[in-house]
């Protein structure tokens, strides 16, 4: 099922997949804190626009995430969309490289309980579970 595009910039591209999520494909550009979030506030928006509540991120060649993003997404970006838009579901596809899956297992780290998250080799199989975890919903 092909996906709905909502927002791109060289950086990421943020989709809609019409089972039920919210798909951020991060790409091999170099972005400034701000820039980064800007495009987890893109993401915020698209979980609200789209009413849903799940998010697949692919990180593939994405830079490692600096420590103060890290930070702000586990204690501000996270919580507030779990607030504002009941948030409680991640797969993410792990970075090609060792210090982008550590950078994504420690905000996976400082989740305390907020969400259900699972970490993938592949795109598929990230999707897959998703389809799982949302079909009881459906």
């Amino acid at each position: 099922m092909p996906t709905l595009h909502y927002f791109r910039n060289p950086a990421a591209v943020i989709s809609y997949a019409p089972v039920g999520y919210v798909r951020l494909d991060w790409q091999p550009a170099a972005v400034t804190p701000g820039e980064l979030r800007g495009i987890y506030e893109h993401v915020l928006r698209a979980l609200l626009h789209h009413r849903v509540t799940a998010l697949m991120t692919v990180h593939n060649q994405r830079p490692p995430m600096p420590p103060e993003i890290q930070t702000w997404l586990t204690h501000d970006w996270m919580p507030r969309a779990v607030a504002e838009g009941g948030y409680d579901r991640c797969a993410v596809v792990e970075a090609d490289t060792p210090l982008g899956r550590l950078a994504a297992r420690a905000v996976g780290a400082g989740v305390n309980g907020q969400l259900t998250y699972q970490y993938f080799d592949t795109a598929e199989a990230a999707d897959a579970w998703l389809r799982k975890q949302l079909s009881p919903r459906q």
